[in-house]
């Protein structure tokens, strides 16, 4: 009950309960009396909860389509495509695979920026050389006077 959004008090009044304090006890000893879900078992859970709001999802997809209700079958193909996509997360369709990548650096820093000033320095040899500004040059400081 609690997977479909249902309260405490709700579960409580459905199975009997004097509270909602002590259906959540109860379920907390269940709990601990219960072993650990298993990660399969977890995946089968899910994918069956996924599997249903699949095919209700479809339903209503066929029927908003044969109503031509284009905008509610739209809103319903988008829903079945994250539903289908996350059923197959689960089966292991998305499973990363496996890659080896052998990086061999054959050059240490210092070789590298050596060639590089080499490179840098014939870039610039190649340039014509630049003319000195022509005319007068005037060198100043500024000096700020309090008053």
């Amino acid at each position: 009950m609690a997977a479909t959004g249902a309260t405490w008090q709700e579960i409580a009044t459905q199975l009997g309960y004097r509270s909602r304090q002590a259906a959540q006890q109860a379920v907390r000893r269940l709990g601990d009396r219960t072993p650990p879900e298993s990660v399969e078992a977890a995946r089968r859970k899910h994918d069956n909860a996924l599997r249903l709001l699949q095919r209700s999802g479809f339903t209503r997809y066929l029927t908003a389509l044969q109503s031509g209700d284009d905008d509610t079958a739209l809103r319903y193909a988008k829903e079945l495509r994250s539903t289908v996509a996350e059923r197959a997360k689960l089966g292991g369709a998305y499973a990363p695979q496996r890659a080896e990548v052998d990086v061999n650096v054959s050059a240490n820093p210092a070789a590298i920026i050596d060639r590089m000033e080499t490179e840098l320095l014939a870039l610039v040899s190649q340039r014509p050389p630049q003319t000195a500004i022509g005319g007068n040059i005037i060198d100043a400081e500024v000096e700020e006077i309090t008053r």
